[in-house]
């Protein structure tokens, strides 16, 4: 897993590089989770990549179980996504979650990190 600890507005978070479709079961968010505790910070950053066609696909339950996990934990996570050509679901989930404290979707970097680290 590639990420980088990174620190904006005196605020530590979690920079985790996209490779290929990271989060593709419940248990690979929990990989995200302890980075998160051992580094403490409660806040982290996805790149590009990192949504798998089961995570994308409501229907599977992926989605659903990480956020609740993210929830949980009392974990904030934004997505950077440029091409954001979603399924219609998971487009109507997110624009539900827009006044969520947990799980954002944005297409770069600053605004991402002013919703996450507000």
């Amino acid at each position: 897993m590639n990420y980088q600890v990174l620190e904006s507005r005196g605020k530590k978070y979690l920079y985790i590089l996209g490779e290929s479709a990271l989060i593709q079961k419940e248990s690979d968010v929990m990989d995200f989770i302890s980075l998160a505790i051992e580094h403490d910070t409660r806040f982290m950053v996805f790149d590009n990549n990192i949504l798998s066609e089961d995570f994308l696909n409501l229907r599977t339950g992926l989605a659903g179980a990480v956020l609740q996990k993210f929830a949980n934990y009392n974990l904030k996570a934004a997505v950077i996504k440029d091409d954001q050509n979603f399924p219609m679901r998971f487009q109507e989930m997110v624009s539900d979650l827009s006044t969520s404290n947990t799980f954002q979707v944005f297409n770069n970097m600053e605004d991402a990190l002013n919703w996450l680290l507000a």
